[in-house]
């Protein structure tokens, strides 16, 4: 194998030696064109991410183009264009070859000129071909064939005939030569054990066993070549076990584009959403900050000016404004969830320190790549994310274009003067949105070496994993909020009109404005109908809560205290499901476990919330419902038995709220990827399978998940149990597109068996969806035909009649969708059921969409019409 998608359509340039010279040479055009795009994918790949995003605007072209002129321009600019001088520096090797001028000794220049020998026997006008010429001239010549035959033009069979020879040659050089086809190559694709799954696409992939041992890497599934380090092939797929692959080939639509296989002529949508910004440099952030340091009171500042409907939070200001005027710490920390107003709030508190004599300037560094708007997240190109950047965007501020042009200078170095001590005075550096940086720890550490009072740095973040700085968390909720919470809290419970003005007061005061203590007292009022008098409960901070949660404790069953201490071990959200599942463990008694994760639910200690994308219910504990449990489970005695629930939770991995993808089903996929780890580690699946079974038998689609890492495993035992799982799934009757992926995995799963009758059976099953694009039903038609042909189904005649026949009325239904091809295979289920009229019609069908389709035009000999 010397590289798997080429081998393959070169076994078809091969294969068609034997028939006419016509289909031999519309062979090698499918080869040469295959060829092409392979090649312009393999150096895309080797472009490196920059701010004006280069390789997703070739990416992007290519994705909407509709010939391959584009592809050759795309090609081009990689090569020796704007883009390339992006291209990782172990491509250089590859780019040479493409680029540098050849003489007639060199396979490049064989290549060109065989090609364009091709070109002048088809009487095709092109390019004059220069003593020396580049590699890259072949490609524009291939366009111009390409156009003028299976484009646009009617080639002759006469004429096709003089120039196969040297088209056959003309690829077959590059094909043999060309070293980014040598380079390693792999389809990946990730466990459930963390580990991948490596199918070897070049002959040598070594550079990938890492992949297929480790599993502290995070890559996309999909087609890759290692350039020094691994880059993912843009618009390039593989089909099943790697028997077919496919291009990107237009048709773009606001969710799809088109995929063509240049082995079968079948086709399949490529995902669109990863193309939908346009191209080039995205907008500056609303928060990117000024290009220059403008006087603002007594310091200068590139600050952006303030946000205009800032709410003002009078205590955090105070806080904020303190931490940044005092001549102790360095580095000061606001910290919380993303989108509750750390940079407004730095930018209220900043604008108020323009008066005061402490810094002589305040410099803002962005790093923000989304603004939060009201129409929803927006994507903008973050202003800086390294030090490099950083220190270039300072220089460019405070010096002369002479200065920072200067021979020798080197901005990272002399920013980092500036932290330590500034020409301009005490300075304030803001870094914004730091979590977007391209190494937060790293960076901090970076600025923590270098940053010496009275000069100051303020980070906003989501994400504080550094230590040496002083935090500021930005929570709490003013006492309108507060309000508005005992309101929608109250209507909920039924208790709205019971409570007095002062009690609700009293609420406020002593929760501090925190909503979920807020919650559980009156959770505690819904329970007793009485007002009870909260201060006394209370004799400070953590007593109050101890206090508060321990009279409500003592009144949840004993399955209700479980379910609250095997939460509180874990601050994450759980599916409802799971958590009964793992208690039902210690206790058989279902209906007791439903109860007291109940009681938990109706006295405020914990919450539901629905996910939006399956809607199943997950639970959580409020942060303080959680201290209080943790305190627990410290002195408990079932601490180990419920440590040992907790690490099979755990497994489920931790969840967010506000989280749009949260569902059950991501979750099953994680606990199965789990279950895979540790039983790749040695452990014993038994351990873990009454748990799943219970999860899947209330969650049906657990089924799903369970078989897909049953067929990962790749035994023929593992591949029977997914079997085995998708049937217990199918039995359901799932949605349509579930059941369309299942039956495809069923259809596989028979495939690796031998069982043709179970696979043909599942695809046909499938066929019978809406949803199933057409061109896989004309793909499993294909197959059908192939083993109706060869007799290989072991069933009798009436079945196989009975099975063409429902496959050709599913196509029939959508026969507006098909093309010439299609027909064709419709043409031959007909005549496997010996439907000879049908046929005829068929046949005469497909030759009134493409008159000249070999397919159609030898079946028209064949049925003698």
């Amino acid at each position: 194998m010397a590289h798997r998608v080429i081998d393959q359509v070169m076994q078809r340039v091969q294969d068609s030696k034997a028939g006419a010279d016509f289909t031999y040479f519309f062979s090698l055009l499918f080869a040469g064109e295959a060829l092409f795009k392979t090649i312009t994918l393999g150096m895309i790949s080797a472009l490196q991410d920059d701010k004006d995003r280069n390789r997703y605007r070739l990416e992007h072209s290519l994705v909407r183009a509709d010939g391959l002129g584009d592809w050759a321009r795309a090609l081009e600019d990689a090569l020796s264009g704007p883009a390339s001088q992006f291209l990782l520096a172990d491509a250089h090797t590859d780019q040479a070859e493409f680029t540098r001028l050849s003489g007639a000794d060199t396979w490049q220049n064989q290549a060109v000129s065989s090609l364009k020998s091709a070109l002048t026997k088809l009487d095709i006008e092109s390019e004059d071909l220069p003593t020396k010429t580049d590699l890259k001239r072949w490609f524009r010549l291939f366009v111009t064939l390409r156009n003028k035959t299976r484009g646009h033009g009617a080639t002759p069979a006469s004429k096709a005939a003089l120039a196969i020879n040297d088209l056959h040659k003309s690829i077959q050089l590059i094909c043999d030569n060309s070293s980014i086809l040598q380079r390693p190559w792999a389809d990946i694709y990730r466990n459930y054990s963390g580990k991948y799954r490596v199918a070897p696409i070049s002959a040598e992939t070594s550079a990938f066993d890492p992949l297929r041992k480790e599993t502290i890497h995070l890559l996309r599934n999909g087609i890759y070549i290692f350039f020094g380090a691994f880059r993912r092939v843009p618009l390039l797929c593989a089909g099943p076990d790697l028997r077919d692959f496919f291009f990107a080939n237009g048709g773009l639509t606001s969710k799809r584009f088109e995929m063509l296989s240049y082995l079968t002529d079948d086709k399949m949508d490529g995902d669109a959403s990863d193309y939908t910004i346009p191209p080039g440099s995205l907008p500056a952030s609303e928060t990117e900050g000024h290009g220059e340091l403008l006087p603002r009171g007594n310091c200068f500042s590139n600050v952006p000016d303030g946000i205009e409907d800032y709410v003002s939070r009078s205590t955090l200001e105070r806080e904020l404004h303190s931490l940044l005027i005092d001549e102790r710490r360095p580095i000061v920390t606001l910290v919380g969830r993303g989108g509750i107003g750390k940079t407004s709030l730095s930018l209220k508190v900043i604008h108020s320190l323009y008066e005061s004599n402490r810094y002589k300037a305040i410099v803002w560094l962005s790093a923000r790549d989304v603004d939060l708007q009201v129409s929803g997240p927006k994507p903008v190109k973050p202003l800086v994310v390294s030090p490099d950047e950083m220190g270039k965007l300072y220089s460019q501020l405070v010096l002369s274009q002479d200065q920072f042009k200067a021979k020798g200078f080197n901005a990272r170095i002399y920013l980092e003067k500036q932290l330590e001590f500034n020409d301009l005075g005490p300075c304030l550096f803001v870094f914004d949105n730091f979590e977007t940086t391209q190494n937060p720890v790293e960076i901090f550490n970076w600025i923590d070496t270098f940053i010496r009072l009275p000069n100051k740095a303020l980070i906003t973040t989501r994400l504080r994993d550094f230590k040496g700085d002083y935090p500021m968390e930005v929570r709490g909720m003013s006492d309108p909020e507060a309000r508005a919470l005992i309101d929608q809290t109250g209507d909920a419970l039924g208790i709205t009109a019971a409570l007095k003005p002062a009690y609700v007061d009293q609420l406020i005061q002593v929760s501090e404005g925190h909503p979920y203590v807020i919650k559980i007292l009156l959770g505690e009022f819904a329970r007793t109908g009485k007002h009870l008098d909260v201060t006394k409960l209370v004799a400070g901070n953590d007593e109050m809560l101890v206090a508060l949660f321990e009279r409500t404790y003592a009144s949840l069953s004993p399955c209700g205290q479980r379910a609250l201490l095997t939460l509180s071990a874990w601050s994450s959200s759980v599916p409802r499901i799971a958590l009964e599942a793992v208690l039902m463990r210690s206790t058989s008694e279902r209906q007791e476990v439903e109860r007291g994760v109940e009681s938990l639910i109706q006295y405020s200690m914990a919450e539901l919330h629905t996910a939006p994308v399956d809607q199943q219910l997950f639970i959580r504990l409020p942060l303080v419902a959680s201290v209080f449990g943790k305190k627990k489970l410290n002195v408990s005695p079932l601490r180990a038995s419920i440590q040992s629930d907790v690490d099979m939770l755990m497994m489920l991995g931790p969840s967010r709220n506000d989280d749009a993808r949260l569902g059950l089903a991501n979750k099953m996929d994680r606990f199965i990827k789990n279950i895979a780890k540790r039983v790749d580690a040695g452990q014993a699946f038994d351990d873990y399978e009454q748990i799943v079974e219970m999860i899947c038998r209330a969650y049906g689609r657990g089924w799903l998940s369970l078989a897909r890492w049953h067929l990962e495993m790749g035994t023929i035992e593992s591949i029977n149990k997914a079997k085995a799982e998708l049937t217990r799934y199918l039995e359901q009757q799932p949605e349509e597109i579930d059941a369309a992926d299942a039956w495809k995995l069923l259809g596989d799963a028979c495939y690796k068996t031998g069982d043709k009758l179970g696979e043909i059976h599942s695809f046909i099953e499938r066929a019978q969806l809406a949803s199933v694009p057409f061109y896989e039903i004309s793909g499993t038609a294909n197959s059908l035909n192939a083993m109706l042909r060869e007799s290989s189904l072991g069933v009798d005649k009436d079945e196989k009649n009975h099975l063409a026949r429902r496959l050709l009325a599913v196509l029939e239904n959508r026969k507006s969708e098909a093309s010439a091809n299609d027909f064709s295979r419709m043409v031959w289920l007909a005549l496997h059921t010996d439907q000879q009229a049908k046929a005829i019609e068929l046949t005469k069908a497909g030759l009134s969409i493409e008159p000249g389709n070999l397919h159609c035009l030898g079946l028209k000999e064949r049925l003698h019409f």
